[in-house]
């Protein structure tokens, strides 16, 4: 499909330092002097910002085809505030990116606003001695024609103060400027103002020789750096087209997808009864990049190497990070991941990394009922409310796609009794909120082997001593005991029995009985039980009223954000996992298969690692993920 573009048209000033030249121009500056002189050009520049039309990631064309980046779900029209443009930074550079000049201009009245018409023209002056320094003796041929006159045209709308900096102390042929890097701060998505940079390479040329700039000494003959200058003479220069730029970060939205509403998923049930449910009540966005370049660029394989600056993503190649080489390292030092990221996903203790009350209080956490109040995005039946913007974050190759460099959304989810469950269900009756206090040690612990889930110990050990019981289930429970005849649970009939337990001491059920009752509030005791019982791979579930929550059980799903799904479980592709600049990534929560990570990851048998690779054979939910430019991705997720 082709993309179109809503048009923009800005202008650029280059306010250039005073020089001398022995090449002057002699302009109709009515407002006094410039650099010291009357002399005065005008150019002018057209600005076109992604709006509309789409192209699917495997049928990316090239930018002469009118197109650049992927998507997998079309494109999206950007909410006006997100496509007002105040302030424009523009810098001509050579071919190979040494520095020419700059020039800012500053709407001082009101915001350049979105046009639903084709485009509007501002001109501005431009001082000429640094133009009689480019048409220098060492730039032109014997017969006074510039040899460059092919330049490349930079567009920067709405810059943060950090570059105007960075530009403004740029001098005549560095090339430094290019490789400039936009540190994270609220500057770079601020209402009615967002960066924006080249999205592709603008080519455009000069006039061959300084004096026909004589040409362009008003407003009203300007050159055009976006059109046709000269029409049939010598002089012609042909610069059609106008200078194509994207946003510089990505937008986060999301949508109730669940089939019952009020984000309640169906995840447990017994005799084709659902017993539990999940309520998703937070989420929380995790591991966002503290920087990217200002000019996005591409590389085969997402390293300096061969990279092309404004270069063109295709299915095959990658966006290239400002930490590529941070993140190419085997053994990363978990004590750095705060230097590269915001909201990290995990703490580090004594040189321990976990997640923790510690760690879930590092992440940008939202409530779901308040995302799902907030502006509707323009897409589709608008059914995603748009919930943040997000920084580019990519990873260089397939290996280092892993939890601790990439991008993600943490969902909280609650447990619940679903309404005309059994109440004589013991589960139920667990969950039953008059029933819990949020003291994880004296409300019921949850545990779950398998597919299955048992409410306390007693029930666990009943089931393991079950004639249907498998072996393995049986000795993940008591280990190798001796008195392995003798084991049972108390009974109540006419004789009660006292229950006897393992005699094996690594077992968990021998840890229980110890913990239990010797003495439940002694921690000692509790660690023993829960390393052998998660050693034997049981998830425990504790109840917790911790970060504001009423008393529950609670369990998180981790999502890794996917950028370019390749449709393949367990394997990954280029660029799977990441956040690309200029994409609105649309997530819905489809389905929950199983119970989350417990909220405590030393009762976890499978806890989340920063080693550990996204792509993952354990489904926990399903998630919708539509990715548009504004592209849009649409991720289901499904855990």
């Amino acid at each position: 499909m082709k993309r179109m573009w809503n048009y923009f048209a800005s202008i650029l000033v280059m306010g250039l330092f005073a020089g001398c030249s022995n090449d002057t121009l002699t302009g109709d500056d009515p407002d006094g002097e410039l650099n010291g002189s009357k002399d005065a050009v005008y150019m002018n520049v057209s600005v076109q910002l992604p709006a509309g039309g789409g192209i699917a990631r495997s049928e990316t064309n090239t930018p002469e085809n009118g197109d650049y980046g992927t998507s997998t779900g079309g494109t999206e029209e950007g909410k006006d505030y997100e496509n007002n443009v105040g302030e424009v930074l523009l810098v001509l550079a050579t071919t190979d990116d040494k520095f020419i000049a700059h020039s800012i201009v500053e709407e001082t009245n009101n915001a350049i606003k979105v046009l639903t018409e084709s485009s509007f023209n501002t001109t501005k002056k431009i001082s000429k001695s640094i133009l009689g320094d480019y048409y220098s003796k060492d730039n032109v041929d014997p017969n006074g024609n510039l040899k460059n006159d092919e330049i490349h045209v930079y567009v920067f709308c709405n810059p943060t103060q950090d570059l105007k900096t960075v530009i403004t102390a740029a001098t005549q042929g560095s090339t430094d400027w290019v490789n400039a890097i936009a540190n994270v701060s609220e500057e770079i998505w601020k209402e009615k103002s967002f960066l924006m940079s080249n999205a592709v390479i603008a080519k455009k040329k000069l006039p061959k020789k300084l004096d026909y700039w004589n040409d362009y000494t008003s407003e009203s003959k300007a050159f055009d750096l976006s059109g046709n200058n000269g029409n049939g003479t010598d002089k012609e220069v042909n610069n059609a087209g106008a200078i194509k730029v994207e946003r510089s970060v990505a937008r986060f939205d999301f949508k109730d997808a669940s089939e019952g509403g009020d984000n309640t998923y169906n995840v447990v049930k017994r005799n084709d009864q659902t017993i539990m449910q999940i309520q998703l009540q937070k989420m929380a966005l995790v591991n966002m990049s503290k920087e990217f370049y200002y000019l996005r660029r591409v590389s085969e394989n997402g390293e300096k190497e061969g990279w092309n600056i404004c270069g063109v993503e295709t299915a095959e190649n990658y966006v290239v990070d400002t930490d590529y080489d941070y993140k190419k390292v085997t053994d990363v030092d978990v004590n750095t991941y705060e230097e590269h990221f915001m909201y990290p996903l995990g703490n580090v203790t004594d040189g321990v990394w976990k997640i923790d009350v510690a760690a879930r209080g590092q992440w940008d956490t939202y409530d779901i009922a308040d995302v799902l109040k907030g502006t509707e995005d323009n897409y589709n039946k608008k059914e995603y409310k748009i919930w943040r913007y997000v920084t580019e974050n990519t990873i260089p190759g397939i290996p280092q796609q892993k939890q601790g460099f990439s991008t993600g959304i943490v969902f909280k989810g609650k447990m619940m009794a679903p309404e005309g469950a059994d109440p004589e269900s013991s589960l139920v009756q667990a969950l039953d909120s008059k029933n819990i206090t949020g003291d994880p040690k004296k409300d019921k612990i949850l545990y779950t082997y398998l597919t299955n889930i048992y409410v306390t110990w007693k029930e666990v050990r009943a089931a393991a001593l079950e004639s249907g019981a498998s072996r393995e289930f049986y000795k993940a429970v008591f280990g190798a005991p001796k008195n392995a005849e003798d084991i049972c649970v108390e009974e109540d009939g006419d004789v009660k029995k006292v229950a006897v337990y393992s005699n094996d001491p690594e077992s968990p059920d021998y840890l229980w009985n110890q913990w239990h009752e010797n003495n439940i509030n002694n921690n000692a005791y509790w660690d023993s039980f829960r390393k052998a019982a998660v050693k034997s791979l049981f998830t425990i579930y504790q109840s917790s009223s911790e970060e504001g929550s009423v008393p529950g059980y609670y369990c998180y799903y981790f999502y890794w954000n996917r950028h370019n799904d390749n449709g393949e479980l367990g394997q990954m592709g280029p660029m799977e996992f990441a956040v690309v600049r200029n994409n609105v990534y649309k997530l819905a929560v489809t389905g929950i298969n199983k119970l989350g990570h417990p909220r405590i990851s030393d009762n976890d048998p499978d806890p989340v690692d920063p080693d550990d690779p996204d792509e993952s054979g354990d489904v926990y939910l399903t998630l919708s993920v539509e990715v548009l430019p504004w592209t849009v991705r649409i991720n289901n997720i499904e855990f």
